[in-house]
């Protein structure tokens, strides 16, 4: 007889914190697990951002299921369309796997820390976008 395992029946929790880093750039960082239970706060907070330059900020999330992802180029898809733009921050070797063979890293770029997505969206002036 093989061993039983307890079915976690909910997920790690997800919190987001919002930070208007300067005019038309927004910082959203998560830490907790992206899945299915979860997703409803991804989806609100990404939806609840202003127009201008959002930054992902996934440092601090352990998982990150399809449907996060499928959200996160939803986004970023729309950003594009208002004219603005979404980027994520993601040191973690697993979601910078997950982004590549989603073909997610094709559409949202990605940074290793907050610092150089930062640097890099503050020398291309796209804080001068009005929120």
């Amino acid at each position: 007889m093989s061993p039983t395992f307890p079915v976690p029946t909910r997920s790690a929790p997800l919190t987001a914190r919002r930070t208007e880093y300067r005019p038309g750039l927004l910082v959203l960082t998560f830490a907790g697990e992206i899945d299915a239970l979860t997703l409803p706060i991804l989806e609100r907070e990404l939806a609840a951002s202003p127009p201008g330059t959002t930054v992902v900020n996934l440092s601090q999330v352990a998982f990150l299921g399809l449907a996060g992802a499928r959200a996160l180029a939803a986004a970023a898809e729309l950003a594009t369309k208002e004219g603005g733009r979404l980027v994520v921050v993601a040191n973690s070797r697993t979601l910078a796997r997950l982004f590549r063979i989603t073909g997610l890293a094709a559409v949202v770029p990605m940074f290793a820390s907050l610092s150089d997505a930062l640097r890099e969206l503050l020398a291309a002036g796209v804080a001068d976008t009005a929120c």
